[in-house]
């Protein structure tokens, strides 16, 4: 107590006055020009008025939609079927919806959090390369395993692809599965 009460006495008591201002600071005024030079009189050039390739091609191919509820997690782990693969599980649960939800499964034994969202981006990219051929009405749970890290594209998407194709969720198609081959 008696360190706090000759704390008080040692600080100095500083009015609250405004610092003047510095010779040179400037601020912007609201509606000033830019400081740019005039463009000597020319009119401006021809503009686009709709944006190029930002929005067209929107919609054609189907959006991957992805599983968000626990309970839909546990339903997976409840009443999921699963096939297995040295890259991957999965779980796949018939339901009544009109589209085919996704989730993604990656453990701690992958690495690092570096390492399990590059698997992520890894898979939902394997994934939208297999959405056309997907039917409807699928619950998907893919589960990666520690082999998949090392593994690449092609070997990824043709075990999806194989996984999926075995689980019913994936129509039938001729040619390599998964890799976008005939």
């Amino acid at each position: 107590m008696e360190r706090i009460a000759h704390r008080l006495h040692d600080e100095a008591d500083l009015p609250a006055q405004e610092a003047s201002p510095r010779q040179g600071a400037r601020l912007s005024r609201p509606h000033e020009e830019s400081g740019r030079a005039p463009r000597s009189g020319r009119t401006p050039g021809p503009r686009s008025k709709t944006p190029v390739g930002l929005t067209t091609g929107r919609g054609l191919a189907p959006r991957l939609v992805m599983l968000s509820s626990p309970q839909d997690f546990r339903a997976l782990q409840e009443r999921g079927s699963i096939r297995s693969h040295p890259l991957l599980a999965t779980r796949v649960l018939r339901t009544e919806l009109g589209i085919t939800r996704f989730g993604l499964a990656t453990g701690r034994a992958l690495g690092s959090a570096v390492v399990r969202n590059r698997v992520r981006r890894r898979l939902r990219e394997a994934i939208r390369s297999l959405l056309p051929t997907l039917r409807p009405g699928w619950d998907v749970l893919v589960i990666a395993r520690p082999a998949i890290v090392g593994a690449d594209h092609r070997a990824m998407g043709e075990a999806l692809g194989r996984l999926l194709a075995r689980a019913g969720v994936q129509a039938e198609r001729e040619g390599d599965m998964g890799t976008g081959q005939g």
